[in-house]
């Protein structure tokens, strides 16, 4: 009877060690989405949240966990970064319309693109009407909520400010849609007409 009663403790003492090991496994938590959530503030979000910003997220291709780390890596690291800057402007009487365009490509693969609507006028005034904001990859989505515009009075520069997300389409157990946050910093000085952007996530 002892002896069944010790072999009992022990296969229950041995199904809790395995529970513990299974739960603090490290190998388990970078193969689910819990590694996107800890490495890049990433969080799981349900299509009605979606909705509200008026994504179509059905559109993105599902990508695994490791596809998704690996385009999140690149864009953190600003891996072989290429800028280009645009600037559009048209005279109206004693405005000037600008359309301040920047972009950076990373890694050769994914483009983000900044326009910035503004009216400048001779004493310098510079205000802000508006943005267009987009991403060449297929594989996310970007949304970007509207800039503040402020200026910086000792260099002449205007700054333009906003948070960000990514969107993703991450297969893990079924399909999760996850939104990355990205913080997004940029320049303008109207005398030059130098303009750019970095972002952070």
């Amino acid at each position: 009877m002892k002896a069944i009663h010790l072999l009992i403790a022990t296969l229950i003492m041995m199904s809790l060690a395995s529970c513990t090991a299974e739960s603090s496994d490290p190998v388990d938590n970078s193969s689910s989405t819990y590694f996107l959530e800890r490495t890049y503030g990433a969080r799981s979000v349900t299509y009605e949240e979606n909705n509200s910003d008026n994504l179509n997220l059905n559109d993105l291709p599902a990508i695994s966990l490791k596809e998704a780390d690996e385009i999140l890596s690149n864009l953190r690291k600003h891996t072989n970064a290429k800028e280009e800057h645009n600037i559009l402007a048209a005279d109206k009487g004693n405005q000037t319309l600008l359309k301040v365009i920047t972009s950076q490509t990373i890694n050769g693969k994914y483009t983000f693109t900044i326009q910035l609507n503004l009216t400048g006028y001779a004493d310098g005034d510079l205000y802000y009407n508006g943005y267009n904001a987009e991403c060449s990859s297929s594989l996310m989505k970007w949304y970007v909520k509207g800039f503040s515009l402020a200026s910086d009075n000792s260099e002449g520069n205007f700054i333009f400010q906003s948070e960000s997300y990514i969107y993703m389409k991450v297969a893990d157990n079924g399909i999760k849609y996850m939104q990355i946050p990205v913080s997004i910093r940029g320049t303008y000085n109207p005398k030059s007409h130098d303009a750019s952007f970095t972002y952070k996530l």
